[in-house]
């Protein structure tokens, strides 16, 4: 019984560090599964996840090696799964592990067979995730270099957004989904480049200048937004202040009026304002005042319910233009 017991343990330590095979070879699914499921492996992958979160790479790096094959790939493979699945940072020196993992060539294969084709993949396919994990990191540090150069205020928006348009798009992006992850300080640093200069020769895509408005909450962004050609971008801002409803995004679809593309739509927008306040009001009656825009005004308030008010103006106010006002009252 001890000599079983011996013998057993000894094939296990063999096993255990055995060289590397030289040659791809053929595993089915169920074995795939069954070192998938592996007790000892598991056990050995936490261990290598401790070295990952003590970022002890030599370390990995060699209880890794001393592993024997097939146990070695698989352990590869459910790390390399784990750093995925629980989103854990990587180091500059696990970044040079990971990225590693990229140049070694998977041992073992898995034939898959279908509708008259059949063709092999990877086992332990530690490659792609690795593929992955190198991505996220090179994604991470531009992030972070974003943010840094942000908040150190050298961040030149024209420099950092001028180059090839998959650059350029890339970094628009970035700068979208991180900017109110900024201080206000650095925010204002950004809005600062292009609203302190005299003279403008360049500017950013508009949703790239919607989000800086958003974020910055400052008039002169917003004054600089609606002075753009209007797109969807700006259109879709437009209609989000005018939910908003709030003082300030109130005054800034007032502004936007400024913009001959969007002024019909800023206007219709204000006279859905409910309940309309002082000031949008004393707004509407400044443009009822005007011929070409009083009938446009007028029809827009009428179709909200307010022709009572109209009619009022009309008897009222004499700096209304009342004929055209009232063409459009019942």
């Amino acid at each position: 019984m001890q000599q079983g017991m011996l013998s057993s343990l000894l094939l296990s330590t063999s096993l255990l560090f055995t060289s590397v095979p030289v040659s791809a070879t053929e595993m089915t699914v169920n074995t795939v599964e069954q070192w998938l499921a592996n007790e000892q492996v598991q056990t050995k992958t936490s261990e290598f996840l401790q070295f990952v979160i003590q970022d002890e790479v030599d370390s990995l790096r060699f209880a890794l090696q001393r592993l024997a094959f097939p146990q070695q790939e698989v352990a590869r493979y459910q790390l390399l799964s784990k750093l995925e699945q629980q989103n854990i940072a990587l180091t500059p020196k696990m970044a040079v592990f990971v990225e590693q993992q990229l140049a070694l060539t998977p041992t073992y294969q898995v034939l898959e067979r279908g509708d008259g084709y059949e063709f092999t993949v990877p086992a332990f396919n530690y490659q792609a995730i690795a593929s992955r994990l190198m991505k996220q990191w090179h994604q991470d540090q531009t992030i972070l270099a974003f943010v840094l150069n942000a908040e150190k205020q050298t961040l030149e928006l024209e420099s950092w957004l001028s180059g090839p348009e998959h650059q350029v798009q890339a970094r628009e992006a970035l700068l979208i989904r991180e900017l109110d992850s900024l201080s206000p300080e650095a925010v204002n640093y950004l809005s600062d480049q292009l609203t302190q200069s005299n003279v403008v020769s360049w500017l950013p895509s508009n949703q790239v200048m919607v989000r800086l408005a958003q974020v910055s909450e400052d008039p002169a962004v917003y004054k600089m937004l609606w002075r753009m050609r209007a797109d969807f971008h700006s259109q879709q801002e437009l209609e989000r202040l005018a939910k908003t409803a709030s003082h300030f995004s109130l005054e800034q679809v007032m502004a936007a009026t400024q913009n001959p593309s969007l002024k019909e739509e800023a206007i219709t927008l204000l006279t859905k304002v409910n309940p309309l306040s002082e000031d949008v009001k004393t707004f509407l009656v400044s443009r009822m005042a005007l011929a070409d825009e009083a009938p446009l005004v007028a029809r827009e308030l009428a179709k909200q319910g307010h022709g009572r008010w109209l009619q009022d103006l009309v008897n009222d106010n004499p700096q209304v233009k009342g004929s055209l006002i009232q063409k459009v009252l019942p």
